[in-house]
């Protein structure tokens, strides 16, 4: 199954890279001085990043007499997922398909004064879904101020966009806090950010402890409003960028509810608390990521988890690869959670010791800073202490465009 899988990449990496290789970058001039040695690749990024942001929106005056820039944006993924899983010996059935990954429209309005509103809505799920909305004011560099729906500052891959991230999909490691026990991710409630001086940053949210923008809490709309609070430390300089995250969460009823949305006498809401420590470098075309993750799952045990990736960037290519590895103590493992859109099933849940570790190699392909393709494989296997074993392997391919 293997085999067949990394013959189905390599002739999907091969087509992506023939349909590409005539493009001609719309970044010409800046991929000219980096080629001449004028310009690094990260500040050819930062100098396109900073033309992008003064380029963006259109001003105009409001009711108020005050200048208003109105900015809208897009973000595309089209994505072709096929994945294998083998459950304790028997084959389950594949997941193979064309699906949009993400369709996002937003659009930003900043007042002279500092006021700002921001809205994202994504048109690829069955439902439209809100993916951010959010008003605040910006006091100073030292401190924004907000309210709304976002996501909140834990995990280093995860409040990375999407748009920006060197694999296609998060790590088994990241989405087991994200996605797995809805811990991080998007909540909505109260933010603040701000700049501290000499690269040091900082980010707080005190918000719903259940996901989701709030008027329906875990499905009812009077449901209890246990808070949840989250905060980060960030250092950044010449290409390093340092971090520890933490956060709490009461009442983490994601395993607790039946199908009525009622909590089950055996298996009572824990409460969560979670660390994660990160370091990223960049130099030139090397971009290195390691992230750890720790979370004391009350009555659930404990969890530990990290992620190790390295891209290399050779002009318009970009290899990737990265290595993930999560166990719990008795909190079982959701495989089709943990591997996005693996096939329905795998999960390990035994007397302890449950793990995952996960393998993936990819190649991207860098059209121009708005176009881009990716092609990975990814290998993934659980154990535990009873020996319950899921093997999901497969190929993932990906178009982004942004606007």
């Amino acid at each position: 199954m293997k085999i067949q899988k990394l013959t189905q990449f390599a002739a999907t990496a091969a087509v992506f890279c023939a349909a590409t290789s005539y493009a001609v970058s719309n970044d010409a001039l800046l991929d000219l001085l980096v080629e001449k040695g004028v310009l690094t690749d990260t500040e050819a990024t930062s100098v396109a990043a900073e033309l992008k942001e003064e380029n963006k929106g259109v001003s105009f005056s409001s009711k108020g007499k005050e200048t208003v820039k109105l900015r809208f944006n897009g973000r595309m993924h089209y994505q072709y997922d096929s994945l294998d899983m083998d459950d304790n010996g028997a084959d389950q059935a594949s997941t193979d398909h064309f699906y949009f990954r993400r369709l996002r429209l937003g659009a930003k309005a900043t007042h002279e004064n500092g006021l700002f509103a921001e809205t994202v809505v994504d048109f690829a799920e069955n439902d439209l879904s809100i993916d951010k909305a959010v008003a605040g004011y910006e006091f100073s560099d030292a401190l924004t101020g907000s309210f709304g729906y976002q996501k909140v500052p834990f995990g280093f891959q995860e409040t990375t966009s999407s748009s920006k991230i060197k694999t296609i999909e998060r790590s088994a490691a990241n989405r087991f806090f994200a996605d797995d026990i809805d811990f991080a991710g998007r909540h909505s409630g109260l933010f603040a950010k701000g700049d501290l001086g000499g690269g040091l940053s900082y980010s707080a949210a005190l918000v719903n402890s259940a996901q989701g923008e709030g008027s329906r809490l875990m499905g009812a709309s009077n449901a209890s409003n246990d808070l949840a609070y989250f905060g980060r430390l960030q250092w950044k300089n010449d290409g390093l960028t340092i971090g520890v995250d933490g956060g709490h969460q009461s009442n983490n009823y994601v395993k607790s509810l039946n199908n009525d949305k009622e909590v089950d006498p055996a298996k009572p809401p824990f409460d969560v608390t979670a660390f994660t420590g990160y370091v990223n470098y960049k130099f030139e075309g090397l971009d290195l990521l390691g992230e750890y993750f720790s979370g004391d799952l009350g009555n659930q045990g404990d969890v530990d988890g990290y992620a190790l990736r390295a891209a290399y960037k050779m002009g318009k290519f970009e290899p990737v690869v990265r290595y993930s590895h999560v166990k719990a103590d008795t909190f079982e493992i959701d495989t089709d959670e943990l591997i996005r859109r693996a096939p329905k099933g795998g999960t390990v849940d035994t007397g302890g010791d449950n793990e995952i570790d996960s393998f993936y190699v990819g190649l991207n392909y860098y059209h121009n800073k708005a176009v881009s393709f990716m092609v990975g494989y990814e290998m993934a296997e659980t154990d535990s202490d009873t020996g319950d074993e899921v093997d999901v392997d497969g190929v993932r391919a990906r178009v982004q465009i942004l606007w």
